[in-house]
Order: C-alpha cells, then sequence, then structure tokens
C-alpha cells in the first residue's frame, strides 16, 4: 500500500462523515494528497495541522511547522533558490546533523544533494509545501523584497499609465489595483511577520507617507513613501476591511484577514482622519504559529508568582484581575490561566473585543459596539446560560464591573483584566467605577499586575562587569568591585537592537483577611501597602532586578519600565527562577 492509500484510508477513519466524499477526492487527484488536503479545509471538513499530521504518518516522518521554529541563518542554511526549487529549509543544527523540512521527505536523492550541499548529515521532517513555500519568503525577503518593491513602485510615480497625473478618486482606485502597489503592500505586511511586529502605522506627513512598526514594544521606521502614496495604502486597508472608502473625516474600524501559508492572520484596523491625512493602524491578532497561548510555566513567572497565581485561579470562585498598559500581555496571561482550568467538566465562556485566541472547548463570545452588543450586555446574558468560568477582556465601565462582582459572589469564577499601573490601583479602580467595598473585599481573589520588557538577544548576549555606581540607584548594600550582568552587542539578527523578543515581569497580589478588612475600612493605599509587603509582597521592579541577574533583561530596560524601588542586594530567591524551554 502506498503512503497515498494509507493516507485515504486514514481519512475515511478519522472523517467518516465524508467517506464518500473522500473516495471522490482519492479518484478525481491521484497520488496528490496536498490537492485532496486543500479540498477538505475549503470544505472546513478538517484542519491543515490535523490533515498534516496525517499525512506525515503515513509516509514514516515527523510533522514540524516551520512557524514554530527559530530559523538558522547564514552559513548551513540552503541558498533560497535551492529552497523554493527543492521545497525544503534548515530548521535547526545538532552537532553534525541538519535537521530539515521537506515537502518530500521520502526523496532519498534530494535529500543526498542537500546533505552535500549544507556539508552535514540530514534529518528529515515533513512540512507542508505551502508552509515551506511561504517560510522561505518570510526568512529570505523581508527588507530587500520591501526596496525592491518601492523602487518599481517609485518608477510608476507621479503618473499612471498614459502619462496621466493621480489626482482623483478613480485615479487612487487604478493605483491601487496595478501589481506594483499590490507587490508594496503584500511586502510591508511580510515584513511585519518576519520581524515580528505588533502593529504598523501609516503616518501622513506634509510631504511623505512613514511607515513605522511596533517591534518588541518600540516603535521602528520601516520605510519613507512618497505622499501619493499614502492615500492609496489607506484606501487598500479599507476596502479589505470592508470600510468606508468615501469617509475620511471620521475614525474607522474593521478587521480583515489574509491567506498566509495555509492560514488566515487577522489584523484589527483603525483609521483616524489628521492634519495630513488618515492615519491607519494595523495590529496582528495571534501569530503565524500553531501555538496556542502558553502555559503558564513558560510565563516567565517566579516560582512564588506562579504558586500564588495557580492557586487563585483553582479557587472556585471570585475575581482574578491582570493589570498593565495596552500591549502588556494580558490577554496572553489570562488565556494560560484558563489553560488550568480547561476541561469537559466546566462551562468556560469568554467575552472579547475582539477575540484573539481560538480555543476548541470555549465559548468565545465578540462584542459588537456598532449593534450594542457591549461587555455587560454579552455578560448579562451569559450569567443566565450556566457558567462556571469567566473571561471578561477588559472591565471598563461601571455596568461590567459589578455583573463581574456579582457574578463572582453567586459561585463564578471571573478573569478580566484592568488598566492600571500596579496591582494595588485595581483594588481602588473597582471602588472608583462603583463597586462598593463590600462587594470588593470578598470577591478578589487576586490581581496579577505585569509588564512586558525587551529580551537580551541570544546571538549576541555578551557579559560586562557593572560598576557598584551604576547598580547603586537599585540595590541597597552594593558590594564592592565590578558585577557581572549581561547585554546584548546588536547583531544582523536583532536587526542591531540587542534585544530579540520580549519577557513579562510581574508582581502578584494575593487577597488575606487583612486586606480585605482594610478594603472594608476604606483604608489608604499607604495602610494596604503596609499589609501587603507583610504577607510577602513584592513589586514589579523587584521582579525586573532579578531578571537582570538572572541576565535576560538589561537595566536600562528596568528604569525605562518600572517604578523606582529599592531592593536587597542579591534579590532574595533570584537563584529559583527557571526560564521553561
Amino acid at each position: 500500500m502506498t503512503p497515498f492509500d494509507r493516507f485515504i484510508e486514514q481519512l475515511r477513519l478519522n472523517l467518516p462523515e465524508s467517506a464518500k466524499l473522500v473516495d471522490v477526492l482519492a479518484a478525481q487527484h491521484p497520488d496528490d494528497p496536498f490537492r485532496v488536503m486543500k479540498l477538505l479545509i475549503e470544505r472546513n471538513l478538517s484542519t491543515p495541522v490535523r490533515l498534516c499530521h496525517l499525512w506525515a504518518d503515513c509516509v514514516g516522518y515527523a510533522y514540524v511547522n516551520p512557524f514554530n521554529v527559530e530559523l538558522p541563518s547564514g552559513e548551513g542554511q540552503v541558498p533560497a533558490d535551492v529552497a523554493r526549487k527543492a521545497r525544503a529549509i534548515v530548521l535547526n543544527f545538532l552537532d553534525e546533523t541538519a535537521t530539515v523540512a521537506m515537502a518530500d521527505p521520502l526523496d532519498t536523492r534530494l535529500r543526498a544533494s542537500l546533505a552535500k550541499l549544507i556539508g552535514r548529515d540530514v534529518s528529515p521532517v515533513f512540512a507542508h509545501p505551502d508552509e515551506i513555500a511561504s517560510i522561505i519568503e518570510l526568512h529570505f525577503a523581508g527588507e530587500d523584497q520591501l526596496a525592491g518593491s518601492l523602487q518599481r513602485l517609485c518608477s510608476q510615480l507621479p503618473t499612471l499609465e498614459g502619462g496621466k497625473e493621480i489626482n482623483s478618486t478613480q485615479d487612487v482606485a487604478e493605483f491601487v489595483s496595478g501589481e506594483a502597489f499590490a507587490e508594496l503592500f503584500n511586502s510591508i505586511l511580510l515584513t511585519c511577520f518576519r520581524r515580528k511586529a505588533s502593529d504598523i502605522h501609516f503616518e501622513a506627513a506634509a510631504d511623505e507617507c512613514r511607515v513605522r512598526m511596533r517591534i518588541d514594544g518600540d516603535m521602528s521606521s520601516v520605510l519613507s513613501l512618497p505622499r501619493v502614496v499614502h492615500e492609496a495604502l489607506i484606501v487598500r486597508i479599507k476596502v479589505l476591511s470592508n470600510l468606508d472608502v468615501a469617509q475620511n473625516r471620521l475614525p474607522q474600524d474593521g478587521a480583515f484577514e489574509i491567506a498566509f501559508a495555509g492560514k488566515r492572520p487577522a489584523f484589527r484596523v483603525s483609521t483616524m482622519p489628521g492634519l495630513y491625512g488618515e492615519k491607519g493602524v494595523l495590529r496582528l491578532l495571534g501569530s503565524l504559529s500553531d501555538q496556542a497561548a502558553p502555559r503558564l510555566g513558560s510565563l516567565g513567572l517566579s516560582d512564588s508568582t506562579r504558586q500564588a497565581l495557580r492557586r487563585a485561579v483553582l479557587h472556585p470562585n471570585g475575581i482574578l484581575l491582570v493589570c498593565g498598559p495596552t500591549g502588556s500581555g494580558k490577554t496572553t496571561t489570562l488565556y494560560s490561566c484558563l489553560g488550568e482550568l480547561n476541561r469537559p467538566d466546566l462551562n468556560i465562556v469568554t467575552i472579547e473585543d475582539p477575540v484573539e485566541y481560538r480555543v476548541p472547548g470555549f465559548n468565545q463570545h465578540q462584542v459588537n459596539a456598532q449593534i450594542g452588543l457591549h461587555f455587560g450586555h454579552i455578560l448579562r446574558g451569559i450569567l443566565r446560560q450556566d457558567p462556571d468560568v469567566l473571561l471578561i477582556g477588559e472591565i471598563r465601565d461601571a455596568e461590567t464591573a459589578r455583573i463581574a462582582a456579582e457574578a463572582a459572589l453567586t459561585g463564578h469564577l471571573v478573569l478580566s483584566s484592568l488598566h492600571t499601573n500596579n496591582s494595588l490601583q485595581a483594588i481602588t479602580r473597582l471602588i472608583e467605577l462603583g463597586v462598593e467595598p463590600y462587594l470588593v473585599a470578598p470577591t478578589i481573589v487576586g490581581v496579577l499586575s505585569q509588564r512586558l520588557v525587551r529580551r537580551i538577544c541570544p546571538a549576541c548576549k555578551e557579559s560586562y562587569s557593572a560598576a557598584p555606581e551604576e547598580l547603586e540607584p537599585f540595590f541597597l548594600n552594593v558590594p564592592p568591585g565590578p558585577i557581572s550582568l549581561h547585554r546584548g552587542r546588536g547583531c544582523a539578527q536583532c536587526h542591531g537592537t540587542g534585544f530579540q523578543g520580549r519577557v513579562g515581569v510581574h508582581e502578584m497580589l494575593e487577597m488575606s483577611e487583612g486586606l480585605r478588612d482594610l478594603i472594608l475600612a476604606r483604608a489608604s493605599p499607604a495602610k494596604m501597602m503596609e499589609e501587603m509587603k507583610r504577607v510577602g509582597f513584592r513589586s514589579m521592579r523587584y521582579d525586573a532586578l532579578k531578571k537582570v541577574l538572572l541576565g535576560w533583561t538589561t537595566i536600562e530596560e528596568v528604569e525605562r519600565n518600572t517604578l523606582p524601588e529599592m531592593a536587597s542586594w542579591p534579590p532574595a530567591g533570584h537563584e529559583t527562577i527557571r526560564l521553561s524551554a
């Protein structure tokens, strides 16, 4: 029996309700498993990941999504033209062996050729050819492709075919539909994926259009375009998001998805009129990997914080809050908490704006302000549908806050987020929203406050000797003599910044009976902070400084992202932190 025959047999077993269709597809596309996969996915009969795993089992090799792997660059990587032709790319190296993702891992001649080219033994794994093609473009293109697209686009400016100037809505629409413009826009999105940006900003100035991206929390200029291109970019974004192209005097919100690597990554869209024209901002929701929200153990939490957070999550009822500014990873942390509870005997319901993670087993609801479907409205309806655990994307108003508190009192576990600067402010914020202290005190079981700081790039990480005077603003009783810390030199992999990725810094307020009494008595924040420290509370800066000593981030990042508070030297328990693989 050939691998294709085994694949069809497995499809019949795994999709019994579609067995007849599987037989028809097998007859129409003999020995073409990828065409059969595509047609089944288009009919929503299975998922790409499930089908890829089935095919990998039939050929006898593991399936690996290359988007879940940090690809090596430089020496040893297959050249781009060879990778495209061979439909193969190196995933990683281990001693003298290279793990290579291949569309056809059974092709022994190709494996031998790749081994000779790479200069190492080849250990093949299977990856879908569409995933390989997309990761090749992502890995080898980026800024070079963007520069080429820009050059081709500029060659068409300031006129279209026939020498006609771009000076009307019809001309803009014609320009947007052109091949060079489509290539430029796609290259911008490709650069966003490649550099793992969270947001893309299209900004109008007096004589240019500026494109910037938020990478690891910091804004970075990507390119400057001629001013005439800006309106075309905004039109393109509006068309993709089904927004009103003719409306440019009022803000608009929308979203769109694009097909990429067999997936459909989504962008949330916002347009806003400005002095020189509309500004458009795209926020990438989720990622291109198959990974769902990470587990609690991989968030960089200290042992004490992780244990306290888990105790709060496993509480039968109450409110658990995660606090921090926009983009601080609150939703990821909330979903990691839900991962501890995701089991068939619980009815887990989420209310979000927008839904960022799609998780099997959860009942997820999207806020729609245009039809009056707000957090409070959905929440009232959900409470009549027998929920066990509620995730409210954000407590924004008095109505939502009061309903959440009442739900916690009636036996539900509620997880939500608040925009506050620290854990204690979450308590006072709820009271300011109109929730009475007699409701806040018994319902809150814990508050986690967090920030994201940039992580030192592992490829160019180096140690250096920090002078005592450099550390004295941050630590008490600094010993004499230099202290060894770490920083990034800057390399091609981190685009010269010395940082790659981010790591969370946290502080966990675990409710005590003394603190409940102080809330009921409407005590001052200073009194409540005294009680918190009495039971072991540690500030966010304390946690950040521990991560400096572990070599995860730098003193400068701590200074930028946390408020001053002196810590002991060395911070107690820093040696117990572990970074999960």
